[in-house]
């Protein structure tokens, strides 16, 4: 991606349309859909905004624990949440059966396939029948893939794009690490995109984000040395956990590990912002403090380990 922009600086001064025509040409192809299915936007936090702006839902379902990017969203929209608890007993896995039951009386339904947090998967099987009853209840689904790249895992795409109101949101910002050009985009049946279409002017994104968003796409190389770093991680963070008492460490498909630790919640957020680490951490069933651990360079997984052990050590 960086070598590609630096051959395009002369292109600067164009409008993106062009080039973003021959990315969703491309993504149309490798996806199975029709073109009018796509739409992209400056970033897919921008899209969901102007998606929501254009849906105007009240009630909303999606399971918890909800991710701060989606905690904003609910509170920013005034939004009704229906909270469907992913269980640590049941390894965070989605009760299709408590979703479908709970989805009536619900204006749409959002999803994160993999989830945010827990970095746990929805089969491609269940999201169409997730997809299915959102259509004879004529609610909308969300489904939210920022995450999807980690994983491997068969998107729904076609499925979704002949339904009646149901979206794919995805970024380049997460796995392709691409969040400084801001580009996203949807994939959903054309007569809905077309709707919200009217809402976004596409000519925001900059030249220079479609030609790097080709390029990372086409990069196996980059594809396959992430996917084997971050596998080679998870193995060396399970590994450290098992050594430490009343640690339990969740291992997902994607990038997103839980750990989860015996301990006080308001201890355990006090002890890592003493040593200047952020962390995401919720509450399970049964009381426990997880924390949602993203995998990164080895030297900071390294580190959050560390500090983990003297904490539980203390």
């Amino acid at each position: 991606a960086r070598n590609i922009m630096r051959s395009r600086l002369h292109h600067i001064s164009e409008l993106s349309t062009q080039r973003l025509n021959h990315l969703k040409r491309y993504i149309a192809k490798k996806e199975g859909v029709d073109e009018a299915s796509i739409l992209f936007g400056c970033g897919s936090t921008a899209l969901l905004n102007t998606i929501l702006e254009f849906v105007a839902p009240k009630r909303v379902l999606i399971p918890d624990p909800v991710s701060q990017r989606y905690s904003v969203t609910l509170s920013k929209y005034s939004l009704e949440s229906v909270k469907i608890p992913l269980k640590a007993n049941e390894n965070f896995d989605l009760d299709l059966e408590d979703l479908c039951n709970a989805m009536p009386g619900c204006d749409a339904v959002f999803l994160q396939n993999p989830h945010t947090v827990t970095g746990t998967v929805i089969s491609q099987e269940d999201i169409i029948k997730i997809a299915d009853m959102a259509d004879r209840l004529g609610i909308n689904l969300f489904i939210d893939e920022a995450y999807g790249e980690y994983t491997g895992m068969h998107s729904p795409a076609v499925h979704i794009s002949n339904s009646d109101g149901a979206l794919i949101l995805r970024t380049f910002s997460m796995f392709y690490a691409l969040g400084g050009l801001r580009i996203g985009y949807v994939i959903g049946p054309p007569s809905f995109i077309s709707h919200i279409q009217s809402k976004l002017d596409s000519s925001w994104i900059n030249s220079l984000a479609s030609w790097a968003a080709i390029a990372s796409m086409k990069d196996r190389g980059y594809r396959r040395r992430t996917l084997l770093f971050i596998e080679g991680e998870k193995v060396y963070i399970q590994d450290k956990a098992s050594h430490i008492k009343d640690v339990k460490c969740f291992v997902s498909p994607s990038n997103a590990m839980v750990v989860r630790i015996r301990k006080e919640r308001d201890d355990v957020q006090k002890w890592f912002e003493g040593h200047k680490v952020l962390i995401h951490i919720f509450t399970d069933e049964d009381g426990n403090a997880c924390i949602r651990f993203p995998v990164q360079k080895h030297r900071l997984n390294a580190y959050f380990m560390r500090i983990l052990k003297r904490m539980m050590e203390a």
